[in-house]
């Protein structure tokens, strides 16, 4: 085989297909209504006229014994006033809100207290239907409840604000006394509801407004007392005096603060110089010159200096008189220094005493100024915080009076709010009135109901015993079966509107029927699929006998010899061969089994047809020895027709009864699984298909065989698509 169609031979396993519309998967089993009622016609049709006839009976028996008349009161639940000024009541309530509150009202007209108090009327004791509860002339009030409970009913319109109180029962005239009686009592309990809840609201509110007024005079008198104990009737004009106090000393405190940092830079300065540490300044030492004594000592230096210098210019400096100068001269200009620097000193002395004095009094004003500031700052803070209590004590007068007018108006709305005609929560919208028509029975409804109950119970029947049933009935079948790829369906005979009397070799003796078309379908995509992967013999096998195999493989033989292919059908069914019959020829005295034990050539047992196909039957019954299938004679055998044919098929035996399918299977190229309509199991099907894909040859699929009344007509269409679409004749 060439390495192409070697590698095109990988197993792959093909996917299930999904279920055909208008089938449902249950329990991994595809189940299609339409089918199913469709083949059970007839049963359905004989539950509809049962249920008819028990219908009709059962509406007449009804009728004369126990008919029933019935009413209904209607109630609206009105949408709630906003304030007592509102002329219209303004409706915000969702659809889910009105369901809610309908309930609840539904809920309280069905309450025990509510019906007890229903039973209680005088005129509920006068009906007929009381008489029933009535035992040695008292009547039984609870057990009156319990049936009444259970006869009236209630419920809500969807999309309204209404909701219904209806009742039957046997005499016509109780049916307006009795809903009357309940509407009474629903109304009495819906009336004392609210007018608790105004009495409970009207004292809460009351006991608010009482305690407001006794908070508004505590705060009044707590206010007086303060204003006149701290003394704040012009409390706004002693902060402002003390304001600008305050800010005249932070005046004042910067001045001195800077003066006395000022006088201790002096103070600093002059002990610096007095002690040696600086030099006296130009001007220090300009006023100091200016004492008399150091005028005359500075005379007398520029008198000796003009001397001294005259006398030089007549002697040289060694003469007597200019070094008596000299010496007179250096001695005045010392006196002048020390005088000069006693001077200063005494200077300094003085202005140093003077800044230490100032110093001092700055300082001292300076912590004078710094106490009367934090003595105003603590007054006006004291100030500030009895002007904050006084307006707390304003903002919290003005929030209880707030809170007290508030309240009155509510306690006003309120009163108002409960003397509106429309203020009612729920008002009767209908009234019960005496009944035209009885309510039950109505044969509109007793027959229809009965003939459903009558046909549901017989579907019901007929899909439990379908899903029970573990048969392949019908294509559909194959959708949860992994593995089963449909290759064709060839539909029962009794299904082909052509006619047909007999399925052999029906595609060459009725080529235009509908089962020959779908051979030549099916034979379609078995030449397909084997051409694909280079095979050339096909095994068709079956799970069960009688399954249909042989005629299968005559008739696709004939469909694929058909289109020119040189085609050869083995019987490979030693325990029931049937291949001759099934193709219409006359039985052969040698066959495979003849071949297999050596007392034939191949070529001699191949029987030829009229329509260009070749056959080999199975042999004279002495030699259909199933162990030989096993041999490699068979292996030589079947070589040699894939030699000299396009395609080899090989009917062999079911699966079930024989092992030798799956034997034979492993020694052809691909095997074909042939599955009759409701014969099978599909666990044993699913078994033989997973058998089959772990063999050496490639499993291609399954083909249906005699399906009747398919998935629900839907192939029946197709036929008879099929059948018209043939010229006639």
């Amino acid at each position: 085989m060439p390495p192409e169609a070697s590698k095109s031979k990988t197993k792959t396993k093909p996917k299930p297909s999904a279920p055909r519309g208008g089938a449902a998967a249950i329990g991994g089993k595809v189940i299609d209504p339409l089918r199913i009622a469709r083949q059970n016609i007839i049963p359905l049709a004989a539950a509809g006229v049962a249920g008819l006839v028990v219908g009709v009976g059962f509406f007449v028996v009804a009728l004369l014994f126990f008919p029933k008349w019935g009413g209904q009161v209607v109630f609206e639940i009105s949408p709630e006033l906003s304030t007592a000024d509102d002329i219209l009541s303004n409706d915000r309530r969702t659809a889910d809100m009105v369901t809610r509150l309908a309930r609840t009202e539904m809920s309280r007209l069905m309450s025990p207290d509510v019906l007890r108090n229903a039973l209680q009327k005088r005129d509920i004791r006068s009906t007929k239907w009381s008489e029933q509860f009535v035992e040695k002339g008292t009547f039984n009030a609870n057990e009156a409840l319990v049936v009444l409970e259970d006869e009236l009913g209630t419920s809500h319109p969807r999309d309204t604000n209404t909701f219904k109180a209806s009742w039957s029962g046997t005499s016509r005239n109780d049916v307006p006394v009795i809903l009357t009686a309940v509407q009474q009592a629903y109304l009495e309990a819906l009336t004392g509801l609210s007018d608790s809840k105004y009495n409970s609201n009207l004292k809460t509110f009351s006991d608010q407004l009482r305690e407001l007024e006794d908070q508004i005079l505590y705060l009044e008198t707590d206010k007086q007392n303060f204003v006149r104990e701290n003394n704040i009737t012009s409390l706004n004009e002693a902060v402002n005096e003390r304001n600008d106090r305050i800010e005249s000393l932070n005046r004042q405190l910067a001045e001195t603060r800077q003066n006395a940092q000022l006088l201790a830079s002096r103070v600093s300065q002059l002990r610096s110089k007095i002690d040696g540490q600086l030099d006296p300044t130009e001007e220090e030492v300009r006023i100091a010159e200016q004492e008399p004594v150091l005028r005359n000592l500075k005379t007398l230096i520029h008198d000796y200096r003009v001397q001294l210098g005259s006398e030089r210019s007549r002697f040289s400096d060694d003469h007597p008189t200019v070094r008596r100068l000299q010496r007179q001269l250096t001695s005045v200009e010392g006196e002048y220094d020390t005088a000069l620097n006693e001077v200063i000193q005494r200077n300094l002395t003085a202005s140093y005493k003077e800044s230490t004095d100032s110093l001092s009094s700055q300082e001292a004003l300076l912590e004078q100024l710094e106490a009367d500031h934090a003595e105003t700052t603590t007054s006006l803070r004291d100030y500030a915080s009895a002007l904050g209590s006084l307006q707390s004590l304003d903002r919290r007068l003005d929030t209880a009076m707030e809170d007290r007018d508030e309240l009155s108006r509510l306690i006003a709305n309120l009163n108002q709010v409960r003397v509106r005609a429309d203020a009612a929560k729920v008002t009767v919208m209908q009234t019960a009135t005496l009944p035209k028509e009885r309510s039950f029975p109505k044969i509109e409804v007793v027959v229809p109901a009965c003939m459903f109950v009558c046909v549901g119970l017989v579907a019901g029947i007929i899909f439990v015993r379908e899903f029970l049933d573990n048969r392949l009935k019908y294509p559909s079948d194959f959708a949860a079966l992994p593995g089963a790829r449909l290759l064709g369906v060839i539909p029962d005979i009794s299904d082909d509107p052509t006619g047909v009397q007999e399925t052999e070799m029906v595609v060459r003796d009725e080529p235009d029927s509908v089962i020959a078309e779908t051979y030549r379908q099916a034979a379609s995509r078995v030449v397909k699929d084997l051409e694909a992967s280079g095979s050339k013999s096909l095994l068709l096998m079956s799970g069960m006998p009688e399954a249909g195999t042989t005629t299968i493989a005559a008739n696709l033989a004939a469909s694929i010899a058909a289109t020119g292919r040189k085609v050869i059908v083995v019987d490979a069914n030693f325990r029931r061969p049937r291949l001759e019959s099934a193709a219409l020829v006359a039985p052969a005295r040698q066959g495979l089994g003849d071949v297999l034990s050596g007392e034939a050539p191949v070529e001699s047992v191949i029987v030829s047809t009229p329509d260009s196909l070749d056959i080999i039957g199975a042999g004279s019954e002495q030699n259909r020895v199933f162990e030989k299938l096993n041999t490699r004679t068979f292996d030589e055998t079947l070589g040699r027709l894939k030699q000299d044919y396009d395609m080899v098929l090989i009917d062999g035996p079911p699966g079930v009864v024989s092992g030798d399918a799956l034997m034979l299977a492993s020694k052809c190229d691909a095997a074909l699984l042939v599955v009759r309509s409701g014969s099978e199991e599909r666990g044993l099907v699913g078994r033989l298909i997973n058998q089959l894909g772990q063999m050496e040859a490639s499993f291609i699929g399954v083909i249906f065989n005699r399906p009747r009344n398919t998935a629900g007509g839907y192939f029946k269409k197709n036929f008879l698509t099929m059948a018209n679409y043939t010229p006639k004749d």
